[in-house]
């Protein structure tokens, strides 16, 4: 179980760092398929600072809380931590960024 909690927390981590400006058109949801005119009128560079501190941010407290979870409580506990915090986290990223648009 740990080990999938680490292969989970890199991935997260590594996705902050994958998507870049140059490659958003063609890895970010919505963004790709917008037209050039509406791309221009979004502020990538600071969507994309947030969405690296985001990533980064989840991998790291998925696997330090995962494995508290794991280790205090138990493997089915963890199970749920699994399932549930990725799905919470990205809910409220996807809030916070676009309660300004």
């Amino acid at each position: 179980m740990i080990y999938g909690m680490i292969g989970l927390s890199l991935v997260f981590v590594a996705i902050g760092f994958v998507v870049t400006e140059s490659n958003a058109k063609y890895l970010l949801s919505g963004y790709n398929s917008m037209s050039e005119e509406d791309r221009k009128k979004v502020d990538l560079h600071s969507y994309l600072q947030k969405f690296k501190k985001f990533h980064v941010g989840l991998g790291l407290s998925f696997l330090i809380i995962g494995s508290a979870i794991l280790y205090g409580i138990g493997q089915h506990a963890v199970g749920i931590f699994i399932v549930g915090y990725p799905i919470l986290a990205y809910l409220y990223f996807f809030w916070r960024t676009t309660q300004n648009s």
